[in-house]
Formats: structure tokens, C-alpha cells, sequence
């Protein structure tokens, strides 16, 4: 193996270190902010340290044919130091820049959602309710002049009969009387069919 080639493997795995260190930062980042993207912070390092051990595997095969030493691992924590001591302030920082733009982006998308579809179902949902209300205030209203009207007729209808119904008709007065006099009647005979108590 030559100069050319140990340089270029010192230089590229000094470079996947910092690549790996940005990236982890940037992805912790953004799903730190948001408590959906939480919950999928297992399976983003999963995949993390995945697509890391593939990048570090080819970056060994095309530099030094793949022979992996263990200078490579402290060439990648080089490489995160490197980054953390030039670059993590700005990973950081155009990360939380990002999530601003994504967020004032979300927002102006919701609104337009809300303008194209909200308001519309605001204002029809308003329509109908008012339509509905209006329409059953009139139905009250039909309601009222047709008992109105059922009652005029119904009383126009039973007019031969009402005398006979009413509550001071001739025959409820009999049947009262009637009643008295058997109750009375009854009355009288239990106590001529008592015996004395001695």
C-alpha cells in the first residue's frame, strides 16, 4: 500500500467521522423538536448506524481494499471531534433553521388548507343551520295553525254530540244519582243484616 492511498484513507475516514457526527446532530435535532418524529428516534439510529457501517465498509474497500484496522475507528472519532470543535454550531443551527422554514411553511399550508376548505365549510355548515332553523320555525308555525284549524273543525264536527259528552250532561247527573242511591242502599243493608255484639 502506498503514501497516495494510506492518505487517502486517512483523509476520507476523517471524513465519513465528520459526516457521521453532522448527520447524527441534524437528525437528533429535528426529531428532538417534534414529539410525533420522537417516537421514530429508535428507528432513525437504527438506520443511522446502518448507513454509517455501509459508508465506512466502502470508504476502507476503495482507500485501502477494504482491510479494516482499528486505526479506522480512531480515525471516525477524529473525525466527530474535528467536527465538533469547527462544525457543530452551524449543523446545529442550519438545523433549527430548518425546522423554522418547515414550521412558517407547515402554518402558511394550513391556512391556505383553512382558506380553501375551512371557510367554505364554515360558511356552508352556517347556511344549512340557518336554512334548518328557519325551516323548522316555519314547521312550528304550520303546526300551530293546523292543531288551530284541526280543533275548529273537530268542534264543528262534534257539535251534535257535545251535549252528551260534556261533563254537566243530563245522563253523568243520573248515573251519579244512580250511583248514590245503590251505595246508600247497600249502606242500609249491611246494617239491618249485623248482629248486636254482646
Amino acid at each position: 500500500m502506498n503514501t497516495a492511498q494510506n492518505a487517502a484513507y486517512v483523509a476520507w475516514m476523517v471524513l465519513c467521522g465528520m459526516a457521521m457526527g453532522a448527520t447524527f446532530d441534524f437528525y437528533n435535532t429535528i426529531t428532538g423538536a417534534s414529539r410525533w418524529l420522537r417516537r421514530l428516534r429508535p428507528l432513525f439510529d437504527l438506520a443511522f448506524w446502518l448507513v454509517a457501517a455501509v459508508v465506512a465498509y466502502v470508504c476502507t474497500y476503495r482507500t485501502i481494499s477494504g482491510a479494516f484496522r482499528i486505526w479506522t475507528f480512531l480515525l471516525l472519532t477524529a473525525g466527530y471531534a474535528l467536527y465538533r470543535l469547527l462544525l457543530r454550531r452551524w449543523v446545529v443551527g442550519s438545523a433549527f433553521a430548518i425546522l423554522h422554514v418547515m414550521r412558517v411553511v407547515v402554518l402558511i399550508c394550513g391556512r391556505m388548507l383553512y382558506m380553501l376548505f375551512g371557510v367554505p365549510a364554515r360558511l356552508i355548515w352556517r347556511l344549512v343551520s340557518g336554512l334548518a332553523t328557519l325551516l323548522y320555525r316555519l314547521g312550528c308555525r304550520f303546526e300551530d295553525v293546523m292543531a288551530r284549524l284541526l280543533s275548529i273543525v273537530f268542534l264543528i264536527l262534534t257539535f251534535p254530540i257535545r251535549r252528551y259528552v260534556a261533563v254537566d250532561a243530563a245522563w253523568r247527573k243520573k248515573l251519579s244519582q244512580w250511583q248514590e242511591e245503590f251505595w246508600q242502599l247497600t249502606a242500609k243493608w249491611l246494617r239491618r243484616t249485623r248482629k248486636p255484639v254482646q
